[in-house]
């Protein structure tokens, strides 16, 4: 989708509003920063206070100026499909079911520091278009990285090194997936692993 596509525009509340009583949210254009922090809410299970929010947080077709979810506990699905987003918050984002990124842009820098997940994520056919920051993530659950471009660069496969390594190709599964020569570790046998280097100007291309 492109941002030039006209979209009806409404505000943060109103996809607040929506999104409270577990509705998706479609085809529009969202002006300003969409801070879900208002549908936290506490459940005490055994004497424990699970804050988080507990409706799934269905995005498709919408143009976003910003979406923080730092530091937000997610007890349902999060999918965001076909979404162009200019500045995307996720530190510390902690996602108990499934996350799933498809046919999205993220234009800005992606805030991905401390991320964790017990779910399924999947990132498909998608494009990071500035820096993409991913230090002291905890992927527990299953992860798919299929026709993932990095053209603004990223640490993640560094971090996964240092990290994860073990797990690459089994519970940590690449597919397509471009990166800049950079940012990919001396060693790592990428093409096995299913990524290759990014051709200049060129996110969707591989070199060779």
């Amino acid at each position: 989708m492109s941002p030039a596509t006209t979209l009806r525009v409404i505000s943060p509340l109103q996809v607040l509003e929506r999104l409270s009583i577990g509705e998706p949210i479609q085809d529009v254009r969202v002006t300003g920063l969409l801070d879900l922090d208002p549908l936290v809410v506490s459940r005490w299970v055994c004497g424990e206070d699970l804050r988080g929010i507990y409706q799934p947080i269905v995005l498709h077709r919408c143009i976003l100026n910003g979406l923080d979810l730092e530091g937000r506990t997610f007890y349902e699905m999060v999918e965001l499909v076909g979404c162009h987003i200019a500045a995307a918050h996720f530190k510390r984002a902690y996602f108990y079911a499934n996350l799933l990124i498809e046919d999205c842009v993220f234009e800005g820098d992606f805030e991905g520091q401390g991320i964790q997940n017990d779910g399924r994520m999947v990132i498909y056919n998608t494009i990071f278009n500035n820096w993409a920051a991913f230090e002291n993530i905890s992927l527990r659950g299953g992860v798919d990285l299929i026709d993932v471009s990095f053209p603004g660069g990223t640490n993640l496969l560094h971090v996964l090194i240092n990290d994860a390594q073990e797990r690459l190709g089994r519970e940590i599964r690449f597919r397509d997936c471009r990166f800049r020569a950079a940012d990919v570790p001396a060693g790592l046998d990428a093409a096995r692993l299913g990524i290759a280097p990014l051709i200049e100007g060129d996110p969707r291309g591989a070199e060779g």
